[in-house]
């Protein structure tokens, strides 16, 4: 994969997601999610890490601005997700295992440098999260046909 800064992996991200709210967790903005907004006309939202849930109102985005460093910086993503936002985009120091993320059903994105560090985006999209399986739907749940016909 080749190289990238974080700002070119944000700005298509956001023409993709298009969110009409989004929550930017950190302690600024990034100067492309600042264009994006001026553009588009979008409700964006800095926060504070802390500060997640005190707002009432639910994005449609979030990005967590500022690189997970260390494993307890991942239930900041744990967090997010829990709270059904449909999309998050991450970065996260190569010290910390992408397994971690697997977990949390993030998908592996693009490598990119910041200064000196070496980072790895992440995204979550509940859209693609659980895909739609053909044994499992109503229509062939608990063998309904079959109902009151045989003792197992």
């Amino acid at each position: 994969m080749s190289t990238h800064s974080p700002d070119s992996v944000i700005a298509p991200w956001l023409e993709s997601v298009q969110p009409q709210t989004l929550w930017v967790i950190g302690e600024t903005t990034p100067p492309v999610v600042t264009d994006y907004q001026i553009h588009s006309h979008n409700s964006v939202v800095t926060l504070k890490p802390q500060e997640i849930g005190a707002n009432g109102q639910m994005p449609s985005a979030a990005l967590i601005a500022h690189p997970l460093n260390t494993l307890d910086d991942l239930l900041l993503a744990g967090q997010l997700r829990n709270l059904l936002i449909s999309d998050i985009l991450c970065f996260v120091n190569r010290s910390i295992p992408a397994d971690s993320l697997y977990a949390l059903a993030f998908k592996r994105g693009d490598e990119c440098q910041e200064k000196q560090n070496a980072l790895l985006s992440f995204h979550y999209s509940l859209a693609t999260y659980n895909h739609t399986r053909a044994w499992n739907n109503p229509k062939f749940w608990a063998n309904p046909e079959n109902w009151n016909k045989y003792w197992w």
